[in-house]
């Protein structure tokens, strides 16, 4: 790869922000107030740390290995066998987790805007954006995703700072009241929000000063963590925590409910999906192109691009698959914690390189 053509300091920032607040930024108060009530602003801050720490476990065991990808470095440390049972498990998690952001913004577009509009004709519409995205690489994929993501985070800053009149913060009286139960349990829903750091462990060999990944990747981990703690510190702040939990998209609700200046920004809530839409097909692009460039890889193959295509049809029936709320929910349960496994795996793994003396000077 010429690192004059490749990635910068910023986008892998960018990349990664992208990668975590993709779908979950519409549900992610409801999902901490359901696990851990008031507590739950708790959760977010532990689980933003206990992420940290596996980001840099990632970013240093990457960083070992700077002209490798995790598809790589994993069959350098672990042998070909095991480690191509890791990489498979990669390539089924990434497929997974995309047909989930698939079908988790076509279900959320016919509840807040396209009621009458077929799912399938959502998600294909979706998936063929995102192909032609994937296609063009991850620099491509990069200077995307660089342009989206000011209005992105614009569209979260104007929700959180319009909304913090509204908080009362009598409600966080009760925090910690219960003791450590209720901020555990949180963290256990909690940390899945902020999978998407895993995209950290392909990105080295295409950055420009791969140096500096340690530095930007945990930039673009600590912005989400913000991100998500304004959210649920506003939407429990001003609706309580058991009304945030009935409510299946809070942060559409503070959308509809901003003040400015004394005066009702009518139907803001459409400028904020609209934004919404923007982070959700960036992150399936990113999901996407994981999981072909796993794939290939995996098989030992260099161009990926014409495995889209293969891909991208088995994703969209995987999608299908899940017949109601219920098959939803423990389809994502089983993707999550694959991807907790694979994400927090980079430890042991970062520990074995060090036994065995893998990577570093040598790979540099």
């Amino acid at each position: 790869m010429n690192n004059k053509q490749g990635i910068s300091n910023i986008q892998v920032s960018v990349i990664v922000i992208v990668s975590i607040i993709g779908l979950a930024v519409l549900s992610i108060p409801s999902v901490v107030a359901k696990a851990a009530g008031i507590d739950g602003i708790l959760s977010v801050i532990v689980s933003g740390v206990l992420t940290l720490i596996i980001a840099s476990a990632i970013m240093v065991l990457s960083l070992r290995f700077p002209n490798d990808t995790v598809i790589e470095y994993t069959q350098i440390i672990l042998g070909k066998l095991l480690g191509k049972a890791f990489c498979a498990l990669i390539v089924f998690y990434t497929m997974t987790i995309s047909a989930i952001i698939l079908r988790g913004f076509a279900d959320a577009m016919k509840i807040l805007l396209l009621p009458k509009t077929p799912l399938e004709f959502i998600m294909v519409s979706l998936l063929l954006v995102t192909l032609y995205q994937v296609q063009g690489g991850i620099t491509s994929i990069a200077k995307v995703n660089e342009i989206f993501i000011t209005p992105i985070i614009g569209a979260i800053i104007v929700v959180i700072v319009f909304s913090l009149p509204e908080v009362e913060l009598f409600r966080y009286r009760a925090v910690f009241s219960k003791g450590l139960g209720p901020i555990i349990k949180g963290c256990s829903s909690v940390i899945f929000t902020y999978l998407g750091y895993g995209i950290l462990a392909f990105l080295t060999p295409f950055m420009k000063d791969k140096k500096s990944l340690y530095k930007y990747g945990i930039i673009g981990v600590i912005v989400p963590i913000i991100i998500y703690t304004g959210l649920v510190f506003v939407s429990m702040g001003s609706s309580g925590s058991k009304t945030t939990a009935d409510l299946v998209y809070p942060t559409v609700q503070l959308a509809r409910n901003i003040v400015f200046f004394g005066t009702l920004i009518i139907r803001f809530d459409i400028f904020f999906i609209i934004f919404w839409i923007l982070a959700v097909y960036t992150s399936l692009t990113i999901y996407m192109y994981m999981s072909t460039f796993s794939i290939v890889r995996l098989i030992g193959l260099r161009n990926y691009k014409p495995f889209g295509i293969i891909i991208a049809p088995i994703i969209y029936l995987i999608a299908l698959l899940p017949q109601n709320q219920i098959e939803i929910e423990t389809f994502s349960k089983v993707a999550n914690y694959t991807g907790l496994f694979i994400t927090s795996s980079s430890i042991p793994i970062l520990l074995i390189a060090v036994i065995r003396k893998k990577g570093g000077k040598a790979n540099a």
